[in-house]
């Protein structure tokens, strides 16, 4: 997969998607007696709030987006034998050299501000990266203008128990399309997202503005004027293949549309280009 094609993608798109976005109302939350550890990432313009240390495991991350621009959080673990500054120097040279260096292990997908939502994901023990991909009016990447921390993965204390996640709907991830529940209604639920492709998949989602089409959304992304006809709503950010997550959703009835930003290896042509992108209502 070229992964300089996957930065260029993403910041490409999204800087045409930047405009006046904001998020839908802020999502629900696992189950209490889940007893799955959660974290609190706030995103500010230009920067994370994130704890520093966690303990390996299923862990429920709430991002929390105070900054007046949009905001999502990719983690991606430093591969082993892989150091920050390594990381960081390649980074520097360009997003080609850098990103073979890590392992996508998902993340909460763009949000406005004031908006918030939580995924759920495994984390295996090393050092993360968070990343913040998307561009500011010039077409510059948030990662650029200091929009990354770093978190350590820890082992912890062995669990009796793996915690159970109910999940009200499955959601796979092929190559390239998906598959969604047939009736999705309106309220608080969880998603359960699977990557049953080949290659590495996202979930993102927006909801159309009302009245608002996807020949909207295509004539915006040509050429962006105005407000844009949809919000960001969030989604799971990106995972490897055979990887899974738990999105929590507060939906509000409207139309929605789920897509994938990333490349295809051997053409370069975004999955939405190649038919993963799919409408949906929610009722």
């Amino acid at each position: 997969m070229s992964h300089q094609k996957l930065l260029l993608t993403l910041a490409v798109l999204l800087m045409a998607l930047i405009v006046t976005a904001c998020g839908p109302a802020a999502a629900s939350t696992l189950e209490a007696e889940s007893n799955i550890p959660q974290i609190t990432v706030k995103a500010t313009d230009y920067a994370f709030e994130a704890p520093a240390k966690i303990e390996a495991g299923l862990v429920s991350i709430n991002l929390v987006n105070e900054g007046q621009e949009p905001h999502h959080v990719q983690f991606a673990r430093l591969n082993d034998g892989v150091t920050m500054e390594q990381f960081q120097s390649a980074l520097q040279q360009s997003p080609e050299a850098a990103f073979p260096l890590v392992t996508w292990a998902g993340g909460v997908g763009l949000l406005g501000n004031s908006a918030s939502q939580q995924v759920t994901v495994e984390l295996t023990p090393g050092q993360y990266v968070l990343l913040c991909f998307m561009t500011d009016h010039e077409g510059v990447p948030h990662l650029a203008k200091g929009m990354m921390a770093v978190m350590e993965v820890v082992e912890g204390a062995e669990q009796a128990e793996v915690p159970e996640i109910k999940a009200d709907a499955t959601v796979n991830l092929l190559d390239f399309s998906f598959t969604l529940p047939a009736e999705v209604k309106a309220g608080q639920q969880v998603w359960q997202i699977v990557n049953k492709g080949e290659q590495i998949h996202e979930l993102a989602l927006i909801k159309l503005a009302e009245g608002k089409t996807m020949a909207d959304v295509a004539a915006f992304m040509e050429a962006p004027h105005g407000a844009p006809p949809f919000e960001f709503a969030g989604g799971l950010q990106a995972v490897d293949p055979g990887e899974t997550g738990w999105l929590t959703l507060d939906l509000q009835p409207g139309n929605y549309v789920a897509m994938c930003h990333v490349p295809d290896p051997a053409t370069g042509h975004a999955h939405f280009e190649m038919g993963m992108v799919m409408p949906f209502s929610v009722k």
